[in-house]
């Protein structure tokens, strides 16, 4: 789900009108809107993993992504599917569920099942273990409760 902020129109408030315009609203959507003449992201990626050079430079780019951002934080999630040189789709594909689903465990705001561990394990090449470690990681450093305060 997509949050999207959406200004209401200038011309909804006449020049010189007694009334203050109402701030954005936020929008929840599944797709973000595609402004005109622009392309989704996704369909921009998907069309450079057609091409096998790209397709082998973005795999790169990926690792090279854990290698300098995850230094500090190797073991989480999301430094495992970018060793792997994974898109979060690619990854989707590879464990049969779905991107979104793929952000939420990066996001740490859901805890997947050991049946969908195991699935994510050998899609990314490693033992459950650690993709049940690094989801755990990746929960308590991001997830809901990641900044609260323990409790005395």
């Amino acid at each position: 789900m997509t949050t999207a902020t959406a200004p209401l129109p200038s011309e909804s408030f006449p020049t010189g009108s007694p009334r203050s315009p109402e701030p954005p609203r936020e929008l929840e959507t599944d797709h973000p809107p595609v402004l005109k003449g622009f392309i989704p992201l996704d369909d921009l990626l998907a069309e450079y993993e057609k091409d096998e050079e790209m397709r082998a430079a973005m795999t790169r780019a990926r690792k090279r992504v854990a290698e300098t951002m995850y230094h500090d934080e190797p073991h989480c999630f999301s430094a495992l599917r970018l060793k792997a040189g994974l898109s979060q789709a690619e990854l989707a594909e590879r464990s049969k569920t779905s991107q979104s689903h793929i952000a939420r465990i990066e996001a740490g705001t859901t805890d997947p099942s050991t049946e969908t561990i195991a699935r994510l394990a050998e899609a990314l090449g490693v033992a459950p273990e650690t993709a049940f470690t690094a989801i755990r990681y990746q929960i308590a450093t991001r997830g809901a409760h990641a900044n609260t305060p323990a409790s005395s």
